[in-house]
């Protein structure tokens, strides 16, 4: 992997709106489709981050998102290959977007549309390498000490 290449990590949560199970939900439309749009609420990315996460997919350098369930104690991470990012709601592809979207009336607040594989997943081990842009701590430090939605994230080798 790259180390200068850049992933993104997005909180999420089942219980919010009472959508049952999103990573079960997500892994159902890639089963039938390869590829599932995930909808990102709250704050959104800036077109600059998702310039420079789109241009990395481009050039065929792995780009991941990691989807980080539950709260800053106890986490649950997922991992799953970026596609394509954008603030554009997916309107030519609907299929590939879960249905509780739509029945749960969330279209409207999702800031971002992230189209991913196959979610799996991960151990909060997994992430130990990787820390936010612009922060010198390590990300699960991140995660626990900060509420933000979203961290755009870096794999640092330690020299140690």
């Amino acid at each position: 992997m790259n180390s200068s290449s850049l992933h993104l990590v997005i909180r999420f949560s089942d219980t919010m709106f009472d959508v049952g199970d999103v990573v079960s939900n997500h892994n159902e439309v890639v089963k039938k489709h390869k590829a599932v749009w995930f909808g990102k609420l709250g704050g959104t990315l800036s077109l600059s981050r998702i310039e420079l996460l789109n241009k990395q997919i481009a050039q065929k350098i792995p780009t991941f998102v990691y989807l980080v369930k539950g709260n800053r104690k106890k986490s649950t991470p997922y991992k799953a290959q970026i596609f394509t990012v954008t603030r554009d709601f997916p309107k030519t592809e609907k299929d590939l977007i879960p249905s509780y979207y739509a029945e749960k009336k969330l279209l409207k607040f999702m800031t971002v549309w992230i189209k991913v594989g196959h979610i799996e997943k991960i151990e909060m081990d997994d992430l130990k390498n990787y820390k936010t842009i612009n922060s010198i701590f390590p990300l699960q430090e991140s995660l626990s000490r900060s509420s933000s939605g979203y961290f755009l994230v870096h794999e640092s080798k330690s020299i140690f």
